[in-house]
């Protein structure tokens, strides 16, 4: 890494991962464990910021979802049937999917707002999110952490991991085009 870099990630590091993990979740806190990883932050303060991010970003969602969900959920006409069978689930499984929304693809953002409309108890909803977010902070921080250190020990020249993460983002980029262009032809 670069020292401007470094810098940077010492510097605000712990404020990083928790705004991060509030607006891009999983990327952030991947990131965050291989920042950790690399000893520029700590790895235990990591997670406990990783999870923080996730739980606030979550129960705000819900408070949306709890006060504005039928205004906002109707507005995903495209969507209707995927929200129809997640607020079915949360009739049946309520604490399950309360924990595990967070890890299905896609619902990371409307998740909390379907179960925020869907009435459910605030209290309850806080305690099984803490509970979600500590798994989810502690697990996708360690997923990077550990990845990290199976790169590092790749007998891989830097370019070459460049390319690599260059190539990678470049095709992560246009599936999202790829995606967002199907969804605005329809």
């Amino acid at each position: 890494m670069t020292d401007e870099l470094t810098r940077w990630i010492t510097d605000y590091g712990y404020w990083a991962v928790f705004f991060g993990t509030m607006i891009e979740g999983e990327t952030a806190a991947f990131l965050s464990g291989i920042a950790a990883h690399n000893q520029l932050l700590s790895y235990s303060w990591t997670m406990l910021f990783a999870a923080l991010g996730g739980i606030v970003s979550d129960n705000v969602l819900f408070l949306v979802g709890r006060f504005s969900g039928s205004r906002i959920l109707p507005r995903f006409k495209r969507h209707q049937n995927k929200i129809a069978r997640v607020q079915q689930l949360i009739r049946q499984r309520e604490n399950v999917i309360i924990i595990g929304i967070r890890f299905a693809y896609g619902m990371r953002t409307v998740g909390p707002i379907i179960i925020g409309a869907s009435k459910v108890n605030p209290l309850k909803f806080l305690v099984l999110n803490i509970f979600g977010g500590a798994i989810w902070g502690c697990g996708i921080v360690s997923i990077g952490y550990f990845v990290s250190s199976i790169v590092l020990r790749l007998p891989i020249h830097s370019y070459f991991l460049w390319a690599m993460i260059a190539i990678i983002f470049i095709l992560l980029l246009l599936f999202w085009f790829k995606k967002k262009y199907r969804s605005s032809k329809k």
